[in-house]
């Protein structure tokens, strides 16, 4: 009888720590696979959120400081909040206006502590051609029809000066600026003169541009599920807006054109000197434990270029 033979003991308990350290690495590297697929894909969410955010942002930060004809420099407020410490509109500093934390409230939101904050000014939205300006009725003719109403904010300009106001009376074709609850005086003349009358009385010629007025400030707050932070966009004094959900700072840095450095806000000088932006976003950890992005993957840069400026 022929004897037969297998394997001894010791050779299977071997084949068997071979296939387990095989099977070990199989795993491992699906795990780490799985993980790495796990963080792009937050990632990717990641950008894709805030890239929509940043070309709103972007979008405003550009546009500081237009009010058309020029850009001129010699700009009147006669709005009565431009006197009130803390308005949207109450200091036009070229258009742009940073805060270094802590920063002041915002439309009675106070900001996230240690965060930055930002405000933006900019004629907005369609001109229209000024066919006649009636000084002593405080009454502008337009030459088209227009869809302003009682209460918008507008800048009007010429090549010397540009003046915001309130609308106090508006038909198809016309609108008003007589001295009232939102308006300190009719005049929209330099020097501000704030009587609650005519003030300082300015002729804008024919041509001079109308359009909207905006004040529009970012910031981070917490959000309005009480349960995290938000980037938030409010405009003039409406209701803020809650932009993105889960940023957790907001920094910001601005760019001197005559040092050429970049400066904390309570470092500028002259903010008809800034000509770029730069933003720092940090986002707040997302899922579980094992696929948060490190803290610097999840803090985004930007840099933007101000078009205004003379």
């Amino acid at each position: 009888m022929k004897q037969q033979q297998g394997f001894t003991l010791s050779e299977l308990m071997i084949a068997m720590l071979l296939g387990l350290l095989l099977t070990g690495s199989v795993i491992g590297v699906y795990l780490s696979n799985s993980k790495t697929a796990g963080l792009n894909t937050v990632l990717g969410e990641l950008q894709n959120s805030s890239r929509t955010t940043f070309e709103l942002m972007a979008n405003d930060i550009r546009r500081s400081g237009y009010i058309g004809c020029g850009n001129a420099s010699r700009v009147v407020n006669v709005l009565n909040a431009a006197n009130v410490a803390g308005s949207a509109w109450a200091v036009w500093n070229g258009g742009i206006e940073g805060f270094q934390q802590p920063a002041p409230a915002m439309n009675g939101v106070t900001p996230l502590a240690g965060t930055d904050a930002i405000r933006l000014m900019f004629g907005s939205g369609r001109s229209y051609s000024v066919e006649s300006h009636d000084a002593a009725l405080s009454q502008l003719l337009l030459s088209t029809e227009h869809q302003l109403q009682n209460g918008d904010l507008l800048i009007l300009c010429d090549e010397t000066l540009s003046s915001i106001f309130s609308v106090s009376a508006t038909d198809m074709t016309s609108v008003s600026h007589q001295a009232n609850v939102s308006n300190c005086a009719s005049g929209l003349g330099f020097p501000l003169l704030c009587d609650g009358a005519a003030g300082t009385v300015k002729q804008y010629a024919v041509n001079s541009m109308l359009m909207n007025f905006d004040s529009v400030s970012w910031y981070v707050a917490t959000s309005t599920d009480q349960q995290n932070t938000s980037l938030f966009r409010v405009r003039n004094n409406s209701a803020a807006e809650e932009i993105l959900y889960g940023v957790t700072d907001l920094q910001l840095e601005f760019m001197d054109e005559r040092s050429r450095s970049w400066r904390d806000a309570n470092q500028v000088l002259d903010w008809m000197d800034i000509i770029s932006v730069r933003i720092s976003l940090q986002f707040a950890a997302t899922g579980a434990a094992d696929l948060q992005l490190p803290e610097q993957m999840s803090r985004m840069n930007y840099q933007i270029s101000i078009r205004n400026r003379i």
